[in-house]
């Protein structure tokens, strides 16, 4: 079945609820981008990650299919940018959004 290039689909009648992600860490090592670390949240089929500046309005950074290699790009240097991160999937198609998470863009 999982060489056959479909996904397996368990329907099940007992609701999934999603908890917020938790951002375990930033990385600006690399100028103009930020990698974000966080833990896997049980149920979450992908990661709905978003930014912003200040108070500005939150910007997305896309939807990652994983944990793994998460990074946002063309961001200015010397900018704090704040992070924030929630699950995609469930019962009711988005979790909530994790803390929100800052650091300064090299």
């Amino acid at each position: 079945m999982l060489l056959s290039g479909y996904d397996v689909v368990v329907y099940s009648r007992s609701k999934i609820t999603l908890v917020a992600p938790l951002i375990t860490g930033l990385d600006n090592s690399m100028t103009t981008q930020l990698g974000v670390y966080l833990q896997a949240v049980a149920g979450a089929k992908a990661y709905h990650v978003q930014y912003c500046t200040g108070t500005g309005a939150w910007l997305d950074a896309g939807i990652w299919p994983n944990t793994k290699s998460i990074v946002i790009t063309g961001l200015l240097p010397g900018t704090l940018y704040g992070v924030r991160v929630r699950g995609v999937g469930g019962s009711e198609q988005y979790g909530p959004w994790s803390a929100t998470v800052s650091l300064m863009c090299t």
